[in-house]
């Protein structure tokens, strides 16, 4: 009979066991990553990410997503995707466009075709943020933000020196030395980056280029007898242009430059910015984010600040940088239909707008740009200002640009910091490209 009631006893114990084990495996969630910079480096506000974590929680009931959002800056993260990604994590990473090139290379990002076309929302999307991100016939993201580069100036400062907005290399570094001289150096009248590895000076250095070189690539992306090609089409005389006008930027007394802040980047450009360092520099949507800094930030952008077109060579075009960022899928994530679901909330309807308004980009699906999340927030007119110059932008092809654009600052810090001459330094540039081609690293 004492034997019955133990054998009872070890069942009930096994069956209460065997409940509780299928209940946590039941209650278990698909557990994934997502890097991106903007959550990192508060190119959106803290409010807004416990908003979308918190948003994710309801749409995504399945899946648990974890709050750390990667190294931060997209260099740092790119480095450390490439080191990691046969991990399985990130399963989801935000980018640029010029880090696509890279990931393919590597084979560490998955083509999406299959996933998008069966996509009910796919036709939403905008064709021109789509095309850049097709390599060799693939689609390897999904675009949510696409901007042109523009001028951003300080209307009060302009007003107050009797200024008029330059539209040229010469009028913009006048311009903006007067505005260093009569401020006695307490407001710089210009701002570049010129960091080596820095993705905002690569952007900024290609604007240049592209406006010397009538809107072309320094390469060329061709295929020969079914092979992948790349050649070299910039010359010296171009690249010579573009590191002449960095030279004058940093020339004189009182330059158009801060020459303390030779070789900084963003993270110096965009807080300068709103802090009032600086009256000019070329910028893209995402500084409108950074309005709830502080009062000053939030009345220079509001009350201000305007855009125009970036001035331009006057031997050259006009001419800017396209950037389209997106999302991509790691080849190696644990779940791939997983980390699809979370790539398509992210760049659904709702989500991407309410991403764009925070940080003032341009929606590439035509459903969220036609909220009027837009219109209640006031800014159209700041994304208008970044729409102007769609027409005259121009998006870098499909190559591994890390070390061409590292090539690109070497050589401008090599002029700003008077190493080298501009056509010393623009001559080898043009070597360190043809290096590059005959290695087949590009």
């Amino acid at each position: 009979m004492r034997s019955k009631r133990v054998m009872y006893k070890l069942i009930t114990i096994l069956l209460i066991f065997t409940l509780v084990v299928g209940l946590s495996f039941a209650a278990e969630k698909t557990k994934l990553t997502f890097w991106n910079m903007p959550f990192v480096t508060q190119e959106v506000s803290p409010e807004y990410v416990k908003m979308w974590e918190n948003d994710a929680k309801t749409e995504l009931p399945e899946y648990e997503i974890d709050h750390f959002y990667g190294p931060g800056k997209y260099k740092d993260q790119r480095d450390k995707f490439l080191l990691q990604a046969k991990t399985g994590i990130p399963d989801a990473i935000e980018g640029l466009l010029e880090d696509t090139a890279v990931y393919v290379s590597n084979d560490i990002i998955e083509p999406l075709d299959s996933y998008f076309s069966e996509w009910d929302e796919s036709d939403q999307f905008v064709e021109s943020t789509l095309e850049p991100l097709r390599i060799n016939g693939k689609l390897y993201g999904v675009p949510y933000n696409t901007n042109a580069r523009a001028l951003i100036y300080r209307t009060d400062i302009l007003e107050k020196y009797n200024l008029s907005v330059p539209k040229t290399w010469d009028e913009l570094i006048d311009t903006a030395r007067i505005i260093t001289e009569k401020s006695n150096k307490e407001i710089f009248g210009f701002y570049t980056c010129t960091e080596t590895g820095g993705p905002r000076a690569a952007q900024e250095f290609i604007t240049l280029y592209y406006q010397v070189s009538n809107k072309n690539n320094p390469f060329e992306v061709t295929t020969v007898e079914g092979e992948r090609a790349v050649e070299l089409v910039a010359t010296v005389d171009q690249l010579e242009k573009v590191l002449d006008f960095y030279g004058k930027l940093f020339e004189g007394n009182f330059p158009a430059c801060d020459p303390n802040q030779r070789g900084t980047g963003w993270p110096v450009e965009d807080p300068g910015y709103v802090a009032g360092k600086w009256a000019m520099a070329p910028m893209g949507p995402w500084l409108w984010g950074r309005r709830e800094e502080s009062d000053s930030a939030k009345d220079i952008l509001e009350n201000k600040s305007q855009l125009t077109r970036i001035p331009y060579s006057k031997d050259g075009v006009p001419a800017t940088y396209l950037e389209v960022k997106l999302i991509m899928l790691n080849k190696f994530s644990k779940d791939k239909n997983a980390a699809w679901d979370l790539i398509k909330y992210i760049t659904s309807k709702e989500k991407m707008a309410q991403w764009l308004v925070e940080s003032g980009g341009i929606p590439a699906r035509k459903d969220s740009l036609e909220l009027d999340v837009f219109e209640k927030a006031g800014i159209q007119w700041w994304m208008q200002g970044f729409a102007n110059e769609l027409p005259i932008s121009v998006a870098m092809n499909p190559i591994n640009w890390g070390p061409v654009s590292e090539a690109n600052l070497r050589a401008v810090n090599y002029v700003i910091y008077g190493e080298k001459s501009a056509k010393d330094a623009a001559q080898w540039l043009l070597d360190s490209y043809n290096d590059l081609v005959e290695k087949n690293v590009l």
